[in-house]
């Protein structure tokens, strides 16, 4: 019996669609996946990977939205300092 917690590339395609209304083609997922950009799988049946289900549902709700740069590096924090310039009257 097939465990219901594992899905294959299809199926999580399918449970994104499910989550956010996002339509994308099990190829695409799989190249997310290979880019570092969707969770990676769990375990395989002979070729076929499986992803676990409930890392799939937290990738599809928490993944960004179309055209979100993600190769983009966050732009460092500048601090401020105070300048201690001293007035004599």
């Amino acid at each position: 019996m097939a465990n219901p917690n594992r899905l294959t590339a299809q199926q999580c395609v399918e449970v994104l669609k499910e989550e956010t209304g996002d339509e994308i083609k099990p190829v695409t997922f799989h190249s997310y996946v290979n880019r570092g950009h969707a969770p990676k799988p769990v375990e395989k049946i002979g070729n076929t990977p499986l992803w676990k289900r409930s890392e799939i549902v937290e990738w599809a709700r928490n993944r960004p939205g179309r055209g979100a740069r993600t190769d983009l590096r966050q732009p460092r924090r500048r601090t401020k300092t105070s300048d201690t310039a001293t007035t004599t009257d």
